[in-house]
């Protein structure tokens, strides 16, 4: 019964660290400044799983003829659907110690014209 109680808190306090960590190498995902700000046009955001962001973003790049390709790791994605929106795909939860507030704001960089290859 001890054991189960200490396995459990042992889980319990596992996961919380893995939280806490979590948003530590947000910066990391964060645009140059100059394109680090609210998107002004029409902003479509889909939240998905993890493994359905890979599938969702290989579409969407195919429906924009965007030449980005999507790998199984892939936390989001965006592409500019017209002169004033631009559509998101984002995690919905932590992975990969990224958190999806900040894709979401690496992201939106991207529909502010940041380029795909990430350049300052």
């Amino acid at each position: 019964m001890r054991a189960t109680f200490l396995l459990g808190v042992l889980i319990a306090n596992l996961a919380m660290a893995n939280t806490a960590t979590a948003g530590k190498n947000d910066a990391e995902w964060n645009p140059p400044a100059r394109f680090d700000y609210a998107y002004t046009g029409k902003l479509t955001v889909r939240y998905l799983p993890q493994k359905q962001v890979v599938t969702a973003c290989a579409n969407l790049f195919a429906k924009y003829k965007i030449a980005a390709k999507s790998g199984f790791a892939q936390r989001g994605c965006a592409a500019i659907t017209g002169k004033t929106s631009c559509t998101v795909i984002v995690i919905e939860k932590i992975y990969a110690l990224a958190t999806p507030k900040a894709v979401l704001r690496h992201e939106t960089g991207h529909c502010n014209g940041w380029a795909a290859d990430h350049p300052n």
